[in-house]
């Protein structure tokens, strides 16, 4: 079966749920404001402890039974959450994403307030929220969104990146040094340097400031966007890693960063990236994030083969890319030839 027909399959398997796909999908949201209400108020977090009735939440949290029994139940029904006879628990998948529904939530309701859906419509120009929300409680939330999965995304890239045992890792857009950090803790011979945006620095030092070894991180504020900047910092890495930054760039953007990158690499330096490649084969949550990406100005639709043909092109050597379950998005590693 080609990749279009599996495309075909999955499309036609989002209709089961409901005999008319316009009606469903027009209410699916009801089911994504249960969550994130839910998980905005801390109504799950006791499930984080210990599986719980709906009657035990709703005393804890004040709330009415009868309403938040039945929201339980249509989670559970989805798969969001996991039922044993009258009690609920967070499967680990769920567990693991509750910092990104959380993150999820608050952007919602930016680019609802600004219209960001209409403006990528009617005029192609449109705001970037972590670029506009002046605001340390979102930026906090978005921090701990991107941590959330840091350390299932650092093993692994550990196992199946070739990931040197020595010397210095470079991490373009490794944002407060989260998945670093993981890193440094699975290659304790490693040093890093976090590159990102200078409002990210303050998280990056809250993060690195109880470190043991902290001499091992140090953070550069620069704008990837014009990679030539960089280049003293790619010609110093044995390996690079670009994690959830290329759905940010346009065409151009990207081939300035790959270029930089093979013109400064070192001979046999690594390069990994990983982002929300999508998949021909399936429809998933990469598919709905192009919806993110169009709010925001960018136009990404790559999957990980297409990532490949890249960095060939490019003049990658070794050039491989990976999925894991309940990691969304591809891994795609290469060699600097």
């Amino acid at each position: 079966m080609s990749a279009v027909e599996h495309r075909i399959d999955a499309h036609a398997a989002l209709r089961a749920p409901s005999g008319n796909p316009a009606m469903f999908w027009a209410m699916a949201y009801k089911i994504s404001d249960i969550l994130m209400t839910l998980t905005e108020t801390g109504a799950l977090a006791p499930l984080q402890q210990a599986p719980a009735t709906a009657e035990a939440l709703a005393a804890a949290s004040g709330w009415r039974a009868a309403p938040l029994a039945r929201f339980l139940e249509l989670l559970a029904t989805v798969g969001v959450l996991e039922r044993s006879g009258a009690a609920y628990s967070l499967p680990s998948a769920t567990r693991a994403v509750l910092p990104v529904v959380a993150m999820e939530s608050r952007l919602r309701r930016w680019h609802a307030d600004h219209g960001s859906l209409r403006a990528a419509l009617e005029t192609g120009v449109a705001e970037r929220p972590l670029e506009q929300i002046d605001d340390a409680a979102f930026l906090t939330c978005y921090q701990q969104a991107m941590a959330a999965s840091a350390r299932a995304l650092a093993l692994h890239v550990y196992r199946y990146a070739a990931m040197p045992a020595h010397g210095a890792i470079l991490d373009i857009g490794g944002a407060d040094g989260a998945l670093a950090g993981e890193l440094a803790a699975l290659l304790p011979h490693t040093r890093y340097c976090v590159v990102d945006r200078p409002p990210v620095a303050a998280h990056f030092d809250a993060r690195v400031a109880g470190m043991a070894d902290r001499e091992r991180f140090r953070f550069v504020a620069d704008d990837i966007t014009q990679p030539q900047a960089l280049g003293t910092e790619i010609a110093a890495a044995d390996a690079a890693i670009v994690s959830n930054v290329l759905h940010l760039l346009s065409d151009r953007e990207i081939d300035a960063l790959l270029d930089a990158l093979r013109g400064g690499l070192r001979s046999g330096a690594r390069l990994v990236v990983y982002d929300q490649f999508l998949d021909p084969a399936c429809f998933s949550a990469a598919d709905l994030m192009t919806v993110d990406w169009a709010c925001v100005g960018a136009e990404f639709a790559l999957t990980d083969r297409d990532m490949c043909e890249r960095l060939a092109r490019h003049g990658f050597a070794a050039v491989a890319s990976r999925r894991f379950p309940l990691v969304p998005g591809a891994l795609v590693c290469a060699s600097a030839p």
